[in-house]
Order: C-alpha cells, then structure tokens, then sequence
C-alpha cells in the first residue's frame, strides 16, 4: 500500500512537472525532485527509467548535482514563468479570485528561485575561481541519493565545488588550491564510500 502511495505520487508529481515545462505555471524542479523522491521509495524500474531521460536530464540533473542555478538560468525561467503569468493575469480581468491567485503564485516562484534555490557562477568565474579540477572514481555508490549524499561530504569542504555521477561511480571536483589525495580521500570516506582512484584534469 505504502509503495502504491508513492508511485501514484510519483505519476502526479511528474504530470504536474511536465505540465510545467510547457506552460511555466507550475514550477517543474520541485515536482520532478519529488517525482525522483516517490519512485526511488516505490520502483525501481521507474527511478532508472526516469533519470535516464531528456527531461530528467535537461530540466532536473543540473540542479540535482550543482544543487543550484546560474543567475543566466534562473533569470531565463522567471522571464518565460513571468511572461506567461502576464498574459493569465490580463485575460484573468473579470475573475478577481484566479488574479490573486496568479500573483501568489508568481510571487512564490520569484521567492523560490531567488533565495530556495543556490547561484551557481557561470562557466567561466567558476573556472577563476575554482582553477583544479579531479576526477575521481569512487566505490560504493548506487542511487541518486548517494550522488547527494557525496556532493554534500564533499561541497562541506570551503574550497570545493563537485558534480557527481552514480551511474559512471565518478565526482569531477574543482577546488581553489590543490588538494592532496588524502584530502579527497578522507572527504569521500566522511559520505561512506570508497576513494579507488583520483586523476587531476586541469
């Protein structure tokens, strides 16, 4: 019962995320991060199948393992959400009750991609500011929660920004000075997994 709960939660969420990458109403991270939430917890098939697609990958990876947005991103979505909200809002002139609740809307989601959802810099100040890069090759890892659970380990670091792939059992890790590969080691240890190898790209 409990996993039937989650998967009828999961084909909602990913309905209502859907919904929200054509008309920019519905904010379509939140739904899809719970739509990833309900079909780990009810199949596994279904986790697989979902992060393996397009819209997983374009809408819902980047935010996943950079845990944020570029301001370029984020501007990109509230302009197209705030153009589309506009013209509900002027058709909306006889039903006072649908413009509030527009407006509500429009200002919860400018709140959320403001303040919820973090700045990542943009490709190059991230390649200023963060000049070294690894890759490593981690052991351990199975799910997209594992890919959380080191991005956390390893981002709790100060000089570290890392985007990590469970399905390649790799991290690509830029830090602001080097780092020795005990350093990598022991932060990759902290998340509960196994360093096996560290190659420095950059």
């Amino acid at each position: 019962m409990k996993k039937l709960l989650f998967l009828l939660v999961g084909f909602l969420s990913l309905a209502a995320g859907t919904i929200g990458v054509v008309l920019p109403i519905l904010p379509t991270v939140p739904f899809y991060l719970l739509t990833v939430f309900c079909f780990a917890r009810s199949s596994e098939r279904l986790h697989s199948w979902f992060v393996a697609t397009g819209l997983y990958k374009k809408h819902l990876e980047p935010f996943v393992q950079k845990r944020g947005m570029t301001l370029r991103t984020k501007f990109t979505i509230m302009g197209c959400a705030s153009l589309m909200m506009g013209i509900g809002f002027l058709l909306m002139h006889r039903v006072p009750v649908g413009r509030i609740v527009l407006a509500a809307v429009w200002v919860f989601h400018i709140f959320y991609f403001l303040f919820a959802i973090k700045t990542l810099p943009a490709t190059g100040e991230r390649q200023e500011a963060y000049p070294h890069c690894y890759r490593l090759k981690v052991h351990g890892m199975h799910c997209a929660d594992c890919a959380d659970r080191l991005t956390c380990a390893l981002e709790k670091h100060e000089k570290i920004r890392a985007k990590v792939d469970y399905t390649t059992k790799t991290a690509t890790v830029y830090t602001r000075t080097p780092l020795p590969d005990s350093t990598l080691s022991r932060l990759v240890s902290r998340a509960g997994y196994q360093l096996t190898a560290v190659e420095k790209t950059v």
